[in-house]
């Protein structure tokens, strides 16, 4: 089973590539892996899920490979100045993770939700790193150099993915917007001036409660459309006490004040997708969608 999702994200992968991920379609990426709509389902209840799944991948090696880089021998402002070659070339590679991630077209909310939070994470790791290569003493500026680096070096992404463009920009290009930033925040030392203060920045995070008590309604309905359906087919009492006991426990376990278990929510999920009526699978898939986005 693990192999056949591998090959689905990896098909999704190659397509979105190559068509764009707003032309591909589902049944574009059951064709590109061999496999069944149904197959599909299996696996990821939607396009949207299984691209948030590609990107948490992607982003999570990225990440990975820039904690790694930051921790070499070099001085800090080497490694940094790697690490945004590094930055620049995924964005490059992965084209289609980078239009997406900059596109205001609204696809769903939790979808918008989740780039957003990508956006802001990769900001707080570029503020961290600059505050250790230029000092603390930036500290108070902080967020408008991340800025100013954030819009140069974006720039230099939007060229680096021309084809008319040499494949030895970037390895110019880098150096040289250190050298400017370098520049920049000597004289905003002098200046003093703040233009982008740190309760704009939190202005950027999103309404984590307001967002919670969204897909919290949305599990309720979900909840209640697949109990519906137990109580409406043709099954044994005992099962239909039995699934319902199932979600009884989902929710219990998804409300637990410490931490909600994921073994045991999956665990559940899977239970429920291998032993509920076929005639309910959209139903249960529905469910599953609306845990994955609590967790």
């Amino acid at each position: 089973m693990k192999e056949k999702k591998q090959r689905i994200i990896k098909s999704a992968k190659e397509v979105f590539q190559k068509q764009g991920y707003l032309k591909t379609s589902v049944q574009d990426i059951v064709e590109a892996a061999e496999i069944s709509k149904g197959t599909f389902y299996n696996y990821f209840t939607s396009k949207e899920e299984l691209a948030i799944v590609i990107f948490k991948q992607e982003y999570s090696v990225l990440h990975q490979r820039l904690e790694y880089t930051m921790a070499l021998s070099g001085t800090k402002k080497d490694n940094f100045t790697e690490c945004l070659k590094i930055i620049i070339r995924f964005y490059t590679e992965n084209g289609e993770i980078l239009n997406i991630t900059f596109s205001q077209a609204m696809i769903d909310d939790d979808f918008n939700s989740f780039l957003q939070s990508v956006r802001l994470k990769n900001m707080e790791w570029v503020k961290n790193q600059l505050l250790e290569v230029y000092g603390e003493e930036t500290a108070p500026y902080i967020n408008d150099i991340t800025m100013l680096l954030s819009g140069m070096a974006a720039m230099y992404v939007f060229a680096n993915g021309s084809k008319n463009i040499d494949s030895g920009l970037i390895d110019r290009a880098i150096p040289y917007v250190v050298r400017r930033l370098d520049a920049l925040v000597k004289d905003i030392l002098i200046s003093g001036e703040i233009v982008f203060t740190e309760e704009d920045t939190e202005n950027l995070v999103p309404d984590h409660t307001t967002m919670r008590k969204k897909r919290l309604a949305r599990l309720r309905e979900a909840l209640e459309e697949l109990s519906t359906g137990i109580d409406n087919a043709d099954i044994a009492d005992s099962d239909k006490w039995q699934y319902k006991e199932s979600m009884n426990a989902l929710v219990g376990e998804i409300n637990n004040n410490e931490a909600p278990r994921d073994f045991m929510i999956q665990g559940t999920l899977l239970y429920l997708k291998q032993h509920v009526p076929a005639s309910l699978t959209k139903e249960v898939n529905k469910l599953e969608l609306c845990v994955n986005g609590l967790l």
